[in-house]
């Protein structure tokens, strides 16, 4: 299997094309465009997401491998980042009205999001995945769930793959941790999410979940970055490249592991 950071730079080749037909260049500019001067920016996540962001129960601080990342990138591009911690429906309604400057948390590219701000290029592939119960005999994929009760987050990708389930009831929830608790106590059949996620929690609750299937969808995840900070978006597609480049964000997969 190809290391996903030679995968990564093959998208990153080819993005700029694909996104390029997508974000207008008519969007007006930020006057910064001294690649000297470090710029501050406040970045928003709903750090609900582990293994990607969340918040260490004994620290408060926001951890998980888009924090990291989002560092290592700021390191390179000279910015100075700090995060914020935004529930979802917020943050994506703050980033359509340029209320935020910059998010990221596990933010998947999509035609409809490109239309209200600007991506970066795609860091990672995470494809949706089905969890069952443990016990569970008869959801062997997501081709199984016509008919089950199945659970998704609000808002997301594999909220919108559940509503695509003929005669699935799908019930959405605020926080993927709430749909994944009702899971294991039996009030639903299904949960759809990130595959990361969803092996995140299947290693956590080994005796209780599992997974099913593999991924059903290809789904990139990208920085978003508010229409007009088109400074703040080259220096983190800049940062981006250096940080595959030179191997740090295979350390960052290892150390979060997320290797496929």
């Amino acid at each position: 299997m190809k290391r996903l950071s030679t995968i990564l730079m093959s998208l990153l080749l080819s993005s700029a094309l694909l996104f390029s037909g997508c974000q207008s260049s008519n969007d007006d500019t930020d006057n910064t465009d001294n690649s000297t001067t470090k710029i501050q920016v406040t970045v928003v996540t709903d750090a609900t997401w582990a293994p990607f962001e969340y918040v260490n129960e004994q620290t408060h601080a926001i951890e998980g491998f888009d924090i990291d990342l989002m560092k290592a990138i700021a390191e390179k591009a000279n910015l100075e980042v700090t995060f914020q911690n935004v529930a979802w429906d917020a943050l994506l309604a703050g980033m359509a009205t340029g209320q935020y400057k910059v998010a990221i948390s596990s933010i998947t590219i999509l035609p409809d999001r490109l239309e209200k701000w600007l991506f970066s290029d795609p860091y990672f592939n995470a494809g949706q995945m089905v969890c069952v119960q443990k016990n569970n005999t008869t959801i062997l994929s997501h081709n199984d769930l016509t008919g089950k009760k199945v659970a998704a987050q609000t808002g997301t990708t594999g909220f919108i793959e559940a509503q695509k389930i003929e005669g699935a009831t799908v019930k959405s929830y605020d926080e993927i941790g709430l749909a994944f608790q009702d899971l294991m106590n039996g009030q639903i059949d299904a949960v759809i999410c990130d595959t990361p996620v969803a092996i995140d929690y299947v290693n956590a609750n080994p005796d209780k979940i599992k997974k099913v299937g593999t991924a059903f969808t290809d789904e990139y995840y990208g920085i978003s970055v508010a229409k007009g900070q088109t400074e703040i978006l080259a220096r983190i597609n800049q940062g981006l490249a250096a940080v595959i480049a030179d191997g740090t964000f295979d350390q960052l997969v290892a150390k979060w592991n997320l290797n496929p």
